[in-house]
């Protein structure tokens, strides 16, 4: 936001000419509470863009004009308050507080009084009550704007600040405030503290048109919004009213922005001495609310499953439960084996596996144990609606072996609809908590073996025949990240539409390096999900998950510009609060549909760190922190693990396996799929070349090949093939204290 010098407005509060230093500069209102207050209803207002909708604003214009202000004239020494529609035109009004003074007081012959406090229920109750009883009904107080379209009547407003353009101004500003530090006390009180400053260094510069941080502009705001207050205490503090003047916002270079930043910098660090950009305190760019796409239906992930189909034949006290050693085939992501002797035995050979997706429905069965053959028959139109275990009996000697039927079961179509319809994670038939355990089945047949079936004559202790899948699988989308080459690309007029995020500075005609990576299924070479497209502008790296030229999620590097310094606020700070130490810390964003959805932050110690004697648990681990709707923030653990030969991120709702490359989301997190496989892209490929930065390239896999580019090869596993993670000595000779057991990852193996 931006200020010119105005007129004095006619008023007789006295100019102080004895302020001398910034701490003098008067404001009569404790801003503090008032700015998280304000904050508060900002908040609101965002998450109902259906105000923002042109005929909803004209709308609710109309109301303010015509209903709300003179109602505010006649009751305005008691304590009332407006619905939000119109507290959104009444805010852009008050910040033009000139053009609001010349409005009321050729209306209503006074400036009309505001104070910003707490939006009760008990204060909108009585509100309500007082208007009703003026309007008799005629005009109800709230309204849904959403549901229904506002015809206004004919009328001539006699307000002349143009309030709709206004509105659609500030409907920006929520946005840059809206991250957790600046409703932290220590934040507040410095940004305070600072709006003295700037209004001090505009009392000794008259002719400057200051331009704020945001840090500043939320206190500035807020004072503003005290209309009697702000006017007496800017005559005070400069004999005139400081104009708010919010229709200045080409960013260009050499624009009357961009100028007056520049020399307001400047004039700031020759007073003060120090900086007037502040970390956390600066252009955040705009929100991907409502111009990102979202997904409401994710059977097209079916692509991505392939399940294990265990069959077990049990005494009467055993428990199904999976192979305990999985291994990898080349066509399955879980091999389990089909066994017919008592628990406890080896496992065999021979396998059963499924895959049930849209594209290439099909039922593998591979041998059998040597007494029964166990296969599935399946009505591919409709799998769901016919399904058929066949058990049957190995006859004959070799090369004339056969088969004859022992006895057929069918599969009920509800136990395949949970697992062909993503709509809520399916419960094991084990413990409430087996979901996470490879053992814990879900179970598509669990019967009792009567004492006069033949499979009671082949296998005589057996009592219970159980079909199951292990959870784990069903619960567990796997995709894989396939990296393609990056060229030098020139941005155009339609960047945002590329990149889905803007910056302070314009990226029209920028070079970058740029690649557009694929999100496959695990298993399968088609159909390609989803595209990941990295934008490489200098320290910046933008990630953007999109099909078919929408974008889904967006991942970018965060600066000091977006976050505090962890001194810069309380020193027990509220979870929502997030700081970054740019020496120490990186950090990424991730956007969606909704807004902000996440920061992730990591030390770039975290691989030597971990590796160290001294080692703890917070050593091999990182937060992500992700915003709710209720405003609220929850912190989500991520671990980074070696097991055996291969190197695991995750936490309980995403995984990623760095040897492949390939991102795993647990059913209960689906909603966020594309989130967390955007945000899994960005971390493959800056912990990969983190890996690389600090122990080296090996000669013959460098992850960077000459010409700077991403080759074939720019996997983690060729390098890592080469160090022992579990002996005694670690990368580099220092000791892997990794061994503790984290909470089971959303990881299957692949």
């Amino acid at each position: 936001m931006t200020s010119t010098p105005t007129s004095p407005i006619a008023a007789q509060s006295p100019f102080n000419p004895s302020i001398s230093h910034p701490s003098q500069i008067v404001i009569s209102e404790n801003l503090k509470p008032a700015i998280l207050d304000h904050l508060a209803y900002l908040k609101e207002f965002y998450d109902h863009p259906e105000f923002l909708q042109k005929q909803s604003r004209e709308y609710a214009i109309y109301r303010y004009e015509t209903f709300w202000l003179p109602f505010l004239a006649e009751h305005g020494e008691l304590d009332i308050i407006p619905p939000l529609d119109i507290l959104f035109v009444w805010h852009s009004h008050m910040l033009a507080p000139t053009a609001y003074a010349s409005d009321c007081e050729r209306l209503f012959e006074r400036v009309l009084p505001n104070r910003v406090r707490p939006r009760t229920e008990q204060l909108l109750k009585f509100s309500e009550q007082l208007w009703t009883k003026k309007f008799n009904r005629t005009m109800p107080f709230e309204l849904d704007y959403s549901t229904n379209i506002q015809v206004i009547p004919p009328y001539t407003s006699k307000i002349k600040y143009a309030l709709s353009q206004a509105m659609e101004r500030q409907a920006d500003f929520y946005y840059a405030v809206a991250l957790g530090h600046y409703k932290d006390s220590d934040f507040l009180e410095e940004a305070i503290k600072r709006y003295k400053k700037f209004i001090y260094l505009k009392r000794l510069n008259p002719q400057l048109y200051v331009v704020p941080m945001y840090d500043i502009d939320i206190v500035w705001h807020t004072h503003q919004l005290f209309p009697e207050v702000y006017r007496r205490d800017m005559i005070t503090n400069l004999q005139h009213v400081l104009h708010h003047d919010d229709t200045t916002q080409d960013r260009s270079a050499n624009s009357k922005l961009s100028t007056s930043d520049h020399e307001t910098r400047h004039k700031w660090f020759e007073l003060y001495g120090d900086r007037l950009p502040k970390n956390g305190s600066m252009y955040r760019g705009k929100t991907s609310k409502d111009f990102y796409q979202y997904v409401a239906d994710f059977t097209f992930l079916l692509e991505c499953q392939r399940y294990a189909i265990f069959v077990q034949f049990l005494d009467q006290n055993s428990t199904a439960i999976g192979a305990t050693g999985k291994t990898t085939d080349n066509r399955a992501t879980t091999v389990l084996s089909l066994d017919d002797h008592l628990p406890g035995a080896e496992p065999l050979p021979e396998q059963l596996f499924a895959q049930i997706n849209s594209s290439d429905q099909e039922l593998f069965a591979r041998g059998s144990s040597g007494y029964i053959e166990a296969h599935f028959e399946a009505d591919f139109n409709d799998l769901t609606a016919q399904l058929v275990l066949k058990l049957q009996q190995k006859a004959g000697y070799w090369p004339m072996n056969y088969f004859s039927s022992l006895e057929e079961h069918e599969i009920s179509a509800e136990k395949l609809h949970p697992i062909t319809h993503f709509t809520q994670p399916v419960k094991s038939g084990l413990a409430a908590d087996g979901n996470d355990e490879a053992g814990a089945l879900y179970y598509l047949l669990n019967k009792p073996i009567d004492h006069s079936s033949p499979i009671s004559r082949i296998v005589p202790k057996a009592r219970r025949l159980a079909v199951g899948i292990p959870a784990i699988d069903i619960n567990t989308v796997i995709v894989r990240y396939e990296a393609v080459d990056y060229e030098d690309v020139t941005l155009g007029q339609n960047y945002l539409t590329q990149l889905g995020t803007s910056f302070l500075f314009n990226l029209e005609n920028v070079k970058v390096r740029q690649a557009l990576h694929s999100i496959l299924p695990v298993h399968q070479e088609q159909p390609t999900l989803l595209n990941i497209r990295h934008t490489i502008i200098n320290d910046i790296d933008i990630f953007t998950a999109t099909f078919n030229s929408a974008i889904f999620a967006s991942c970018h590097t965060l600066n000091w510009s977006q976050l505090p310094l962890p001194n810069q606020v309380s020193s027990n700070p509220d979870k929502s609060v997030v700081t970054l130490d740019p020496d120490l810390e990186e950090a990424l964003i991730v956007k969606d549909h909704t807004g902000d959805w996440g920061i992730v932050k990591f030390t770039k110690d975290l691989f030597t760190a971990s590796l160290e004697e001294s080692a703890s648990d917070q050593h091999y681990q990182f937060s992500l922190y992700r915003f709710q709707p209720n405003g609220q923030v929850q912190e989500e653990i991520v671990y980074i693990d070696w097991e055996d030969d291969k190197w695991l991120i995750g936490s309980e709702n995403f995984g990623i396996e760095m040897n492949t490359w390939s991102i795993s989301v647990k059913r209960v997190a689906l909603a966020n799929s594309m989130q967390y496989i955007c945000l899994g892209a960005a971390l493959i490929s800056r912990f990969d070349a983190l890996f690389t930065q600090i122990f080296g390239k090996q000669e013959e896999t460098d992850l960077l090949a000459s010409d700077e580019t991403y080759n074939d090869n720019d996997l983690l596993a060729n390098d890592i093939g080469k160090i022992s993670l579990n002996g005694t000595n670690g990368v580099n000779g220092l000791k892997n204290t990794v061994s503790k057991k984290k909470p089971q990852m959303a990881m299957n193996n692949v």
